[in-house]
């Protein structure tokens, strides 16, 4: 069920959407005005059950405005248009999603896949959750813990234990904690993530090629350790006690969603090549594209005329209750990338490269020291895309670094992958806590506490080695 005015604020946000797509392949100024009218109209026709932490954003977005307007500090109209450029871009981003994750509510694929995942025997069932929380995590963003987490929750009955309670709490313990880890990845390993479009958008000078095999190299040391922690800490006392099944084998379920990941990935790849625009934009239009494709295809019997029409009528109904909903999210992604852009228009430049290149601050350990900028306000609630966005922007507006970019960026980014792995207030730890009956705290301090700590560690020993060895 929609509030009232839901309906509208969904035809607001599809609009928006509809402009910044539009524009990725005919760049009219009209259409960012545009763009930029309907997210401001959206974060007001909602604004009454935002939460409060994005009405903090939003707050500071506007303080920051003001300033700058108040200080003349450089064309103030062209900069308070490109940072709302930049907070409609990180809107769309976060809400193309809705395509994706529509299409596999209803698909037999993720069905068939997730039931793969999990009627497995344990080391294996470990690895394929994992697995799953990376490709599912890159479709459906958090969604995939609320799928593959309803699994668990069912399929870990403790009939299926054998009647025996201690191997049911084992089984969901290891099971959570691969999924957990398997999604928190996504910000260094997806494609398709908010953090390499914020990256990419924050420091034009990156590309992907150079930060996707980095953040996929790093996302397989977090993966290795969490697989090595679990097999250290198996208890095989308990091996007698577990009944005899039969695993599920669907290896071609498996394939296929890792082939529909990787059509998403090179689709954008072809729109990149071809309008020469950057991936994280070219995302923009492939992720509704295969959607839809998607969607079409589990309508294929009704024929072309037919199931267009169905499938038009669903997306429509769906957004009219599901936009809405990401009221929150948009609102602080919008405002983190308006102020980050902001900030970086106005921020001193010679005052930021003093700071970084300052002689206390030894530069082969300033990728370590960027995790933590991100790890430490995450703990306290603050959401990796608010420091992130700052924080890599101030790195852009920096006139020169003594270490390379990419380097630090990926030190960014592994912050965020560790904060979804530490912190009890990020909205993973609370849903995954809700679904299997447990506190938030239980789940990330608790049973993945010393996993993290580990990782920190390991991360900056790697975050370290990289920074030596790309210069």
């Amino acid at each position: 069920m929609t509030h009232p005015g839901g309906r509208l604020s969904a035809a607001i946000l599809l609009g928006m959407i509809a402009c910044v797509l539009i524009h990725v392949l005919l760049p009219l100024e009209g259409l960012r005005w545009t763009s930029r009218l309907l997210l401001l109209a959206y974060i007001a026709a909602e604004w009454s059950r935002i939460a409060t932490n994005a009405r903090v954003m939003v707050g500071l977005a506007a303080l920051l405005t003001a300033w700058a307007a108040a200080t003349g500090t450089g064309d103030t109209v062209k900069v308070m248009a490109a940072s709302l450029d930049t907070g409609a871009f990180f809107a769309t981003f976060f809400a193309n999603q809705f395509f994706l994750r529509e299409a596999a509510r209803t698909s037999k694929l993720v069905s068939r896949c997730s039931a793969f995942f999990v009627n497995q025997r344990p080391g294996r069932r470990y690895a394929l959750l994992t697995l799953g929380g990376y490709l599912f995590g890159i479709i459906l963003n958090i969604g995939v813990l609320s799928l593959l987490g309803i699994m668990i929750k069912q399929r870990n009955s403790l009939a299926s234990a054998g009647g025996n309670a201690q191997i049911r709490d084992v089984r969901e313990r290891r099971m959570v904690l691969a999924l957990l880890r398997g999604f928190s990845i996504t910000p260094l390993a997806s494609p398709l993530s908010i953090s390499l479009a914020v990256l990419l958008t924050a420091m034009p000078g990156l590309h992907w090629s150079s930060m996707l095999p980095l953040g996929m190299a790093t996302g397989l040391v977090i993966l290795g350790l969490g697989w090595l922690q679990d097999k250290l800490a198996a208890p095989l006392h308990l091996v007698h006690l577990v009944p005899p099944y039969q695993p599920t084998r669907d290896a071609a379920a498996l394939a296929g969603i890792t082939g529909l990941v990787l059509l998403v990935f090179f689709t954008a790849l072809g729109f990149e090549t071809a309008l020469g625009i950057p991936l994280s934009r070219a995302m923009l239009v492939s992720t509704p594209l295969i959607g839809l494709g998607w969607l079409g295809w589990q309508y294929r019997d009704w024929g072309m005329h037919k199931g267009s029409r169905l499938v038009a009528r669903r997306v429509v109904s769906k957004a009219a209750t599901t936009f809405p909903n990401y009221r929150t999210e948009i609102a602080i992604l919008s405002s983190a990338g308006f102020i980050g852009t902001l900030f970086s228009a106005l921020a001193p430049p010679a005052a930021l490269g003093s700071v970084i290149a300052a002689p206390f601050l030894p530069p082969v350990l300033l990728p370590l020291l960027a995790m933590l900028a991100v790890v430490l306000p995450a703990l306290a609630g603050i959401n990796p895309i608010v420091s992130v966005t700052i924080l890599a922007s101030a790195l852009h507006s920096a006139p020169h670094l003594p270490i390379a970019a990419e380097s630090l960026a990926l030190g960014l980014i592994a912050g965020w992958s560790i904060s979804i792995n530490s912190s009890t207030l990020t909205a993973s730890a609370m849903l995954l806590g809700e679904m299997v009956g447990k506190p938030a705290k239980t789940i990330v301090r608790g049973w993945n506490g010393r996993f993290t700590l580990a990782c920190f560690v390991v991360l900056g020993a790697w975050l370290t080695a990289l920074g030596i060895l790309i210069r």
